[in-house]
């Protein structure tokens, strides 16, 4: 929001504050739930991707037979 603002760029920031500003329920409540996905979808790679970096991690779960 504060880079939108500063640099006069419209994005989802403003479209949320301003649909609050609005009262407008449905579209607080879908880019509330866009962001939650996408903050959701970027932990996701960056854990599978954290597995590929680290060897370590890899090897926590690692089937051991016995």
């Amino acid at each position: 929001m504060i880079c939108e603002t500063v640099f006069s760029i419209p994005g989802m920031g403003t479209l949320m504050i301003t649909s609050v500003r609005q009262k407008d329920i449905p579209m607080v409540m879908a880019s509330v739930m866009f962001v939650a996905f996408a903050i959701s979808m970027i932990n996701l790679l960056i854990d599978i991707l954290y597995s590929y970096i680290d060897p370590r991690i890899k090897s926590q779960y690692v089937k051991v037979s016995r």
